[in-house]
Order: C-alpha cells, then structure tokens, then sequence
C-alpha cells in the first residue's frame, strides 16, 4: 500500500499545471459563495436585536423571518442564485475532470495543451458521469431526511436522535465513498476506452487495495489539515491566515495525490 501511495505521490508532483487551475478554481468559487452569503447574511446580522433588547424581540425577529420566508417571495431570487450557481458548478467541474485525468494519461504531453484536450475529447463523457454520480448522491437524500425527521418526532432530546441517525448517516457516507470511487474507476476506464463491465471488474477484484489507499490518504490529510488548522489557532495573526491560504494549494496537491494514488493502482491491474 505505502508503495502504491508512494507513487501517487510523485506522479501528483508530475501535474502542477493541474493542481493550479484546481486551486484557481476552488479559490474563486469561495470567494463567490462568501460574497453570495455576506450579501444576505450581513443585512440579517443589522436587524438582529442586540443583547440591551428583550427576549421578546428576539422571538419577534424569528417570527417575522418566518413569515417573510413562508408567505412571502423574498427567498426566491436566493433560490434561482443557488440553482446558478449549482448548475455552474456541475458544468465546469467535470470539465477540469477532464483536463485532470487526461493529464495523468499524456505525460509526455505538454502541460497545458494535454489538459485542454482532454477537455476537448472527454467533456461530453465526463459530465455524463458527474451527472450519474450527482445523481446517486442525491436519490438517498430524501429517504435519508424522511427517516431523520421520523425519528426526531419519536425522540424527546438530541442526543436520543443522534444516536439514533448516527448509523444513517454513517451508512450514507459510505455509500457517497463507494459511489465516487465507483465514477473515478469509470473515468479511468474512459480513458483507456474500456467498457463498464471490465471496470468494475477491475474495481471488485481490488476493493480492498482501494478501499486501504483511500483510508491511507484521507488519514494522512486529516493530519496536515488539523495541524495546519490548529497551528493557525494557536498563533492567530496575518502570518496565521498567509498560512491558511497557502495551505488552499497544499489542500489541492492533497486532492491530486489521492487521484494519482488510485490511478497508480489502476495502471499496475491494465497495464
């Protein structure tokens, strides 16, 4: 396993063009959404009575929110923002997919040109698979809420209810896990124009490898994150936030090396 990690590791240093235009992407989409929710929750925050005021007005600033939401269309243009701003979203990221994987593929290729063709041959294909894998992300969601609520009308505190969701939601991250791994596998498989079945073929007969190098990864992440995240608590200051923006381009590499770690196993099983 440290062997295989070990080489995703350097074929994620092979792919800095990569690892850039991921950073560029998830930067400005932060600053996008931090812009969208400072617009809406700021004007709140002014309205929000301060402690010199009575609970009263407190529980009449809730009340009137409610009803501004429930009987009202001021929600509205946040919603259609929202809906924007996701179906932004799941047009552009499996087109740097695309570009990611298809580098991984070309080494040999320059940098830049082998990540716009494969945006050019894969963009197609790619958004396929992100709609799949959104897909079946999403479907569970609602069966997930219903048997949540359910149980929260049966419980008298929190703790009741979460000891009672806990194994939902556990099981639906591991299902969200297997489905990734699944759409990852089939991208690979893309690439080398093979069919599905032979994918998952591939993907069975190793999912204990895969399933190690994925845990190994995200350990090692965690790691660093809470390091880096408790580092910046502890020296709060300009050089504390320098660090945590930077660390955004470590974050990404991170990301990277958990692809190449997978893709690395992937080729020793075809090749």
């Amino acid at each position: 396993m440290w062997k295989t990690m070990k080489i995703g590791w350097g074929l994620a240093w092979q792919q800095p063009f990569a690892v850039c235009m991921l950073f560029i992407y998830n930067l400005c989409w932060g600053v996008l959404l931090y812009r969208m929710v400072r617009s809406v929750v700021v004007p709140l925050l002014h309205r929000y009575p301060g402690d010199e005021l009575s609970r009263e007005a407190v529980q009449l600033f809730w009340a009137e929110a409610q009803f501004q939401l429930m009987k009202t269309d001021l929600i509205h243009p946040y919603v259609w923002w929202a809906v924007c701003l996701l179906l932004t979203r799941m047009i552009i990221t499996p087109l740097l997919n695309a570009g990611v994987f298809y580098s991984l593929e070309h080494t040999g290729v320059n940098a830049g040109y082998r990540f716009v063709q494969g945006i050019r041959q894969y963009a197609l294909a790619f958004a396929g698979l992100y709609a799949l894998q959104t897909l079946l992300i999403l479907a569970p969601l609602y069966l997930l809420v219903r048997r949540v609520t359910a149980a929260y009308a049966h419980q008298a505190n929190l703790s009741s209810l979460a000891w009672d969701a806990a194994p939902l939601i556990a099981g639906y991250i591991v299902y969200v896990f297997v489905v990734q791994i699944m759409v990852m596998y089939m991208q690979f498989g893309k690439l080398k124009r093979l069919p599905a079945g032979k994918v998952l073929q591939v993907l069975c007969r190793n999912v204990l490898s895969v399933t190690l190098l994925a845990v190994g990864v995200f350990l090692v992440t965690a790691c660093i994150s809470a390091a880096v995240t408790g580092a910046a608590m502890l020296w709060a200051g300009f050089a504390a936030f320098l660090g945590l923006q930077a660390f955004r381009l470590v974050h990404m590499f991170l990301k990277m090396w958990a692809i190449t770690t997978q893709y690395a196993l992937w080729s020793t099983q075809i090749d």
